[in-house]
């Protein structure tokens, strides 16, 4: 409830800011320019110029990027040559595995990364 509705005030102050608000007062404990910085910035499309391998993995249970964003980066570069995607069912954001929906909680309970995204980065760096 109280932090949902925190961070929704948050997103809502964001979005109103424009170029010459920098001198405001930090929001979200982060200075004003940053989240300028980060309004005009597309992440698939910087990432698409670079023309370089790239090597992208989701795991299918993250709450934070979701498989609708792998799917946003699969049609941004996916056919690109030298661009690597590749999702794991069972894993949350921090590549370890569970089940059911992922939640805040999961990530303090101790676990390892998935050897499968282990060995997947490692071919991917040889």
């Amino acid at each position: 409830g109280d932090a949902l509705e925190r961070s929704k005030a948050l997103q809502a102050k964001v979005k109103k800011l424009e170029t010459g608000d920098e001198g405001s007062p930090a929001l979200g404990g982060v200075p004003v320019s940053y989240w300028l910085d980060l309004k005009g910035y597309d992440p698939a499309a910087a990432a698409k110029k670079l023309g370089i391998p790239m090597l992208i993995l989701q795991g299918e249970r993250d709450s934070q990027v979701t498989m609708t964003d792998f799917g946003l980066w699969k049609a941004a570069v996916g056919s690109a040559k030298g661009v690597t995607m590749k999702s794991y069912p069972a894993l949350n954001h921090l590549f370890v595995a569970g089940e059911g929906k992922s939640l805040p909680a999961e990530y303090n309970k101790p676990g390892h990364v998935s050897p499968a995204v282990i060995d997947d980065i490692a071919k991917f760096v040889k």
